[in-house]
């Protein structure tokens, strides 16, 4: 889905074990505050902020740029679940750390289950003010997220710019 993404973001960053080497690789995810455009017939608009990211298909600038520092090894690979070419986390070891893997499975990077893991998922803001056009899909979020609508909820967390 094509949609205008609104500020402001953030990178979320964590750890995540590889299912093919068991190393533990870094991974990130991006989320917006509010996503605008029209509706079509796979996808329905997100109600909720943030709004989590997968499946981005055009990867802005500033986010290239963000994940660039990050030094997780995120990069444009054709993904046989998704069926198309999306950005996605990899390991070192070259296999892929798809978004429904890491969204959508419960435990894993960006599917908390508990305050423990939740935890584990550090915050940046990225630097960047303008409204971005964006093709990608959206992934639910946990009850346990630590930023609402772009900002700290009760200092746990350090949101820095990138």
């Amino acid at each position: 889905m094509t949609a205008t993404i609104h500020p402001p973001y953030h990178l979320l960053r964590c750890r995540e074990s590889c299912w093919k080497c068991g190393s533990d690789a870094e991974v990130i995810a991006f989320t917006t505050a509010e996503v605008t455009g029209e509706e079509d017939d796979d996808n329905e608009l997100p109600v909720h902020s943030p709004v989590v990211l997968t499946n981005i298909r055009n990867a802005p600038h500033p986010f290239l740029i963000a994940a660039t520092r990050s030094g997780a090894n995120y990069e444009s690979r054709f993904s046989k679940t998704a069926g198309h070419e999306y950005f996605m986390n990899q390991c070192g070891c070259g296999a892929v750390l798809g978004d429904h893997f890491l969204h959508n499975e419960p435990g894993h990077a960006f599917f908390p289950m508990n305050e423990e893991e939740a935890s584990s998922v550090q915050v940046q803001e990225i630097d960047c003010s303008d409204p971005l056009e964006i093709e990608c899909c959206f992934a639910g979020w946990s009850s346990l997220c630590l930023v609402k609508s772009g900002t700290m909820v009760d200092g746990k967390i350090d949101v820095t710019p990138v």
